[in-house]
């Protein structure tokens, strides 16, 4: 069979649209499958928020209604006490997850792209050791594609990478239930006043509340374990803190992968992206900005190994080497050090932030606009001399603060190893067997 183009993206979601518009953009013939119907891409989420820096940072054209719904310059951060309000300064958008996804379809299509909806991934092709093709299955009916290149951004399911061979090279394992972050949204309108405005986060609960349409709320929660649970978590929460305010116009749910990413992202014909690649933030469980950042990176590896007439695994293997030496170092850290946050007893939180330390409004602000948090080492000895005072007053756990020194040391190993990530494939064996070991501690 001949090559129906010259990329094929398996998932026409943030990730996948945002990689199929800037490579036709660059001159490629590029064709997305979809399982979905197009139109409903994001309904299951459908209100999300994304800040203003990233829109501007991958060239993206500012919403404007009505998928833009509102603008917020700050948002605020509450102990559990909620006797603590930090503010969180910075331009984003609540936005219409639906709209924002069919704008990226319109600009991919323009520049040369084409969809195909209701077409999910059966099996893969592979030949020479290199993935070729795939077999789709698109309204029962059966028939193959063929591609010099095969993007994996069909999100959790990674309809691709969990089928490729064990000779990739590439994890290939599914991710499991408990590796997943189940995020519940309730949406509420005729909210009574004396309640919040805005828009607020209970970083204890991995809870918050913020605008929806109009005066509207979107009361939302990620949790782990299953959807039943984060439920009944949003449900514990809500009513400790409010009650039953106003009235709910409906319910939204959405599970991610929460978990490390892949150590390697390419093989011969093959990139994987986004939540296929598990690309979520740590702190937050949000993927499409940082899925962006990893597309972003695959489109100038992937232009680079076209115009050399080469889309091996070794002329892939710079988006392996960028993407781990940056954002998935950063990311690493970050789960690497979640046992010390997720084991914090609500009396620590509390403790945390009415002494200012981690939970302050620059640390926050560095998390948006870096996604991590810089410690030099006068702020390292504040943070560890009042966490010994908390100890010693008996208003910080001994144990938390022995998690937290533990974990905070192997992540800073962790990052360190990332940051070393081998330019040549041929070293990549030694490595991932020493990031696994790592890993088994964390």
């Amino acid at each position: 069979m001949e090559n129906i183009a010259d990329v094929i993206v398996v998932g026409g979601g943030t990730a996948g649209s945002f990689f199929a518009w800037w490579m036709a953009e660059k001159g490629y013939r590029v064709r997305v499958f979809e399982k979905q119907k197009l139109s409903d891409l994001g309904k299951h989420i459908e209100i999300f928020h994304m800040e203003k820096i990233r829109l501007e940072e991958f060239n993206i054209p500012l919403p404007t209604p009505p998928e833009l719904i509102h603008t917020e310059e700050i948002n605020f951060s509450y102990s559990p006490d909620l006797k603590v309000k930090v503010p969180v300064r910075g331009t984003f958008y609540v936005m219409h997850m639906p709209r924002f996804i069919k704008r990226l379809h319109t600009y991919a299509q323009k520049a040369g792209a084409e969809f195909v909806e209701d077409a999910s991934v059966e099996g893969v092709i592979i030949e020479n050791a290199s993935l070729v093709g795939l077999q789709i299955n698109q309204n029962g009916k059966n028939y193959e594609v063929r591609a010099p290149l095969i993007v994996d951004a069909s999100g959790l399911a990674a309809a691709v990478r969990t089928r490729l061979p064990e000779s990739f090279l590439i994890e290939n394992s599914p991710v499991p239930p408990e590796d997943c972050l189940y995020v519940c949204l309730e949406l509420r309108s005729e909210i009574p006043e004396g309640f919040p405005t805005g828009s607020n986060g209970y970083m204890y609960h991995k809870a918050f509340w913020n605008k929806s349409y109009g005066d509207d709320v979107v009361l939302g929660i990620g949790q782990p374990n299953s959807f039943e649970y984060a439920w009944r978590k949003h449900k514990e929460w809500r009513e400790a803190y409010f009650g039953d305010p106003g009235k709910v116009v409906t319910r939204r749910q959405g599970a991610i992968p929460f978990t490390r990413t892949p150590f390697s992202l390419v093989g011969n014909g093959f990139m994987v992206i986004g939540d296929a690649a598990n690309q979520n933030k740590p702190f937050s469980g949000e993927g499409v900005t940082s899925g962006f950042t990893a597309a972003a990176i695959a489109v100038e590896v992937a232009h680079s190994a076209f115009e050399k007439q080469d889309i091996s695994m070794k002329a892939l293997w710079d988006y392996n080497v960028r993407y781990q030496r940056g954002q998935g170092a950063k990311f690493a850290a970050s789960f690497a050090q979640l046992p010390a946050t997720v084991e914090l007893s609500q009396k620590d939180v509390n403790y945390l932030f009415h002494k200012g330390i981690i939970f302050t409004s620059d640390d926050f602000e560095a998390l948006n606009r870096n996604y991590e948090i810089r410690f030099n080492p006068t702020k390292l000895a504040k943070i560890a001399l009042t966490l010994i005072l908390g100890v010693v007053t008996g208003q910080f756990s001994g144990a938390s603060l022995v998690t937290f020194l533990q974990t905070s040391s192997l992540a800073g190993k962790i990052k360190n190893h990332y940051q070393k990530f081998p330019t040549n494939p041929a070293h990549f064996k030694y490595w991932a067997e020493t990031a696994q070991k790592l890993w088994s501690r964390a």
